[in-house]
């Protein structure tokens, strides 16, 4: 058996040669490093931002818009926050959904935002997906998937991050706004970073 070194042609129907890597190992569908080198995930992140409770329509905190017809899903993988100062009564994060059929409006973009190839600060190429730290959305978002719990005064006490991977388990629709927001209530000054992959639709 023999494997086809580099990029093949994507299809959706059909059939593809098995792909090897440039030392002739056979490359399997598992981990990142493979779409990222493709340029086939991206991520969004937010510095030093407050976050509403998670079901704000005035959405303040990790908002990432996949448009109606965009023809893909948002898969998503790895999440990281940093909380280091005392947030009120926030007690951890979520992320949550809801339908969203137009564009959210008064918003404000991620502090960085493109693939996770990465090839500067600035500039990063983006996706079909748009990420803002701002947005005024349609519908209330419902949790989907509870990230962590923390001390409210967590900065007496010590530095909290936490992170994860979501590994595929769980993606974002077109038409939809998926929200990393506050549990409990609003927070201060959180760091917050999410990666996906957009697959195409129907496969």
């Amino acid at each position: 058996m023999y494997t086809k070194i580099g990029r093949i042609t994507p299809a959706s129907v059909g059939s593809n040669a098995l792909r090897g890597n440039q030392l002739g190992g056979l490359i399997v569908e598992g981990g990142y490093q493979d779409k990222m080198q493709a340029g086939k995930m991206y991520f969004a992140f937010c510095g030093v931002q407050d976050v509403a409770k998670y079901d704000a329509t005035a959405a303040i905190g990790l908002i990432i818009y996949n448009p109606p017809g965009s023809g893909v899903n948002l898969i998503w993988g790895k999440w990281s926050v940093n909380v280091s100062i005392t947030s009120a009564s926030m007690t951890g994060m979520v992320l949550a959904i809801s339908p969203q059929i137009i564009t959210p409006t008064t918003v404000t973009a991620a502090t960085l935002t493109g693939k996770t190839l990465l090839t500067g600060s600035t500039g990063l190429a983006t996706g079909v997906a748009k990420a803002y730290s701002i947005a005024t959305i349609i519908t209330a978002p419902v949790v989907f998937y509870p990230l962590f719990t923390n001390y409210a005064a967590v900065n007496t006490v010590a530095g909290f991050v936490a992170n994860g991977d979501l590994e595929g388990a769980f993606g974002s629709a077109p038409g939809t706004v998926t929200v990393m927001g506050a549990f409990g209530a609003a927070g201060v000054d959180v760091d917050l970073c999410l990666t996906w992959e957009e697959g195409p639709v129907g496969l």
